[in-house]
């Protein structure tokens, strides 16, 4: 899979998918070189990381006209492709040129992080609504398979107190796990129940993701979104606990008896094996509607 990120925050979190061998890394953003191709190490993985360097703009407007051609810097890019886009930064203005130039050359989804809007100045807020209405609008019309929202104060919530010394890698860090895994499980086999997702077809595509607490039934969702209309459940439990335990099918049933009560939400899942000693769950829940 394709991860580009575009501006600081964007580049940040597609650092974070780097230290996985399923994906290769685009980045985008402002910088001193021309761009430049290298093989960077993480770990035991070697990762594809290819970096772009543009020169600083003082506005929005102008990062979008002098968006340059990216032709070479993608390559023969195919297969799916995560754009990962900061709401604040004014080189967010790119996207859509960007989206332009990679549109048929792959499946694109994107990943919109919204920062607290509080805590911007009158420029960044104007700019940030207009990225995430006009975003929400190619969604909604086909223009891009799915548009993930995440909020950064539903990730601190989450975590609890998070220090401001190393503030954003402790949310990144959660986002991108989080995305890996429901990536590695939307493409595994369940032993039991199906994940569905919306059809291609389907108007809901805006979308967020959570982690779901199996012992307690709850969840807690990356984004705040409204008029939910399918969700999807993933159920990754120790092979030991699938092996042994005689009660762990029944509250399943229960709980997914429970969410499918409302009629309006189509509810699905999957049972994973897992190699941990601890169960995770995810979940991903999708809207048709623009999200005030």
């Amino acid at each position: 899979m394709n991860i580009i990120g575009l501006g600081n925050a964007g580049c940040a979190i597609a650092e974070g998918f780097g230290r996985y061998p399923q994906y290769k890394i685009f980045q985008i953003d402002t910088g001193p070189e021309s761009d430049f191709d290298f093989i960077d190490q993480y770990g035991d993985a070697e990762v594809e990381k290819k970096t772009y360097n543009i020169k600083r703009q003082e506005s929005p407007e102008e990062y979008e006209t002098s968006t340059p051609s990216l032709k070479v810097f993608f390559g023969d890019m195919s297969g799916q492709a995560l754009l990962v886009i900061g709401g604040s930064g004014h080189i967010s203005a790119m996207c859509l040129r960007i989206m332009e130039q990679i549109k048929d050359k792959c499946e694109l989804s994107v990943l919109y992080i919204r920062p607290d809007v509080f805590m911007l100045d009158e420029t960044k807020r104007r700019h940030e609504k207009v990225s995430y209405n006009v975003l929400q609008q190619y969604a909604r019309s086909g223009a891009i398979k799915t548009l993930y929202l995440v909020a950064n104060t539903n990730l601190e919530n989450i975590l609890g107190e998070v220090p401001i010394m190393g503030y954003y890698d402790k949310l990144n860090k959660l986002l991108v796990s989080t995305l890996h895994m429901v990536n590695v499980y939307k493409n595994t086999k369940p032993i039991m129940g199906s994940l569905a997702s919306p059809s291609k077809d389907s108007t809901k595509k805006i979308c967020t993701v959570g982690i779901f607490d199996i012992e307690k039934n709850e969840e807690k969702l990356f984004f705040p979104l409204d008029t939910v209309r399918e969700k999807g459940y993933i159920y990754s439990i120790s092979k030991g606990k699938l092996q042994t335990s005689s009660d762990l099918h029944k509250m399943i049933r229960n709980q997914m008896k429970e969410k499918s009560q409302d009629d309006d939400v189509n509810v699905s899942f999957g049972i994973f094996p897992s190699d941990y000693k601890t169960d995770y769950g995810y979940v991903l829940a999708y809207s048709p509607n623009i999200q005030n």
